[in-house]
């Protein structure tokens, strides 16, 4: 797999050729090998992609994300089967029983929440990050007391300040957005590439949510995206996004070993 985030924001033309992602505008051509990429984002629609670029993309497990008409990242491109063995591990999924769903739910949440506590510790919040690592501690199958909310109240409010709501449309937000549209990406991707379907989730089941199981794998991991906009948080959602790109260019550690994203 690459190391190479590939980021094309201007008008112009990708295609194939001899095993090479070509970049074509009205002044420039540039050829990057495919086995230097791992993913791909179209910043604007006004790009135009050829059909065998496409499908050489898919071949090399290439991640391609499309973005919307503000730059925001709309979809991004799957194969139908990601792995030899793919009706197996379909099956096995679909009979994955209830309760064993809510225990990896419960440990995903318990993760999620260490994971925020860990952040506000770096930022010496001592005193919030210990209530959320005591929430990480209470926590219940299926959340009966809802601790995940009123952990996020109080972990949002100690980043960007009492005021802050996740609802409103600011460049915080429109940077978190992003970035947690990223990670979904990348969780769509390699659950794919495991054989399995990203409808079908553990706690998100919406019928109008393709990516439920990405967006439950990709909670404890959402910190990354935060702890970046943190560090932006002054600058506009231009040079958020910028930064965000970080994501999938950085190595983290995981149990003693560096990994990338």
């Amino acid at each position: 797999m690459g190391w190479r985030t590939v980021l094309v924001n201007t008008h112009s033309k990708l295609s194939y050729k001899n095993n090479h992602l070509v970049f074509q505008t009205g002044i420039q051509t540039e050829m990057i090998h495919l086995s230097e990429i791992d993913s791909i984002i179209l910043e604007t629609t006004n790009i135009s992609i050829t059909s065998m670029l496409i499908k050489r993309l898919v071949d090399e497990k290439i991640n391609l994300v499309f973005c919307d008409d503000k730059a925001l990242p709309l979809a991004n491109l799957m194969p139908f089967y990601g792995r030899y063995n793919n009706s197996l591990e379909l099956k096995k999924q679909i009979d994955w029983a209830q309760e064993k769903k809510e225990e990896v739910w419960l440990e995903v949440l318990r993760q999620k929440l260490i994971n925020q506590s860990r952040l506000l510790f770096k930022r010496e919040k001592d005193d919030q990050g210990k209530r959320i690592e005591e929430f990480s501690c209470q926590i219940e199958r299926n959340d009966p007391t809802n601790r995940e909310a009123h952990a996020a109240r109080l972990y949002f409010n100690t980043l960007f300040g009492l005021s802050f709501s996740r609802q409103e449309e600011t460049d915080i937000n429109a940077g978190l957005n992003y970035g947690y549209s990223l990670l979904l990406s990348i969780f769509a991707r390699e659950i794919v590439l495991n054989g399995c379907r990203t409808e079908l989730g553990l706690m998100h089941h919406s019928q109008l949510n393709n990516f439920n199981l990405a967006s439950d794998l990709m909670e404890p991991f959402r910190v990354l995206v935060d702890e970046i906009v943190l560090e932006n948080q002054e600058e506009k959602f231009k040079q958020i996004k910028k930064a965000i790109l970080a994501l999938v260019q950085n190595t983290y550690p995981y149990k003693g070993h560096l990994n990338s994203t």
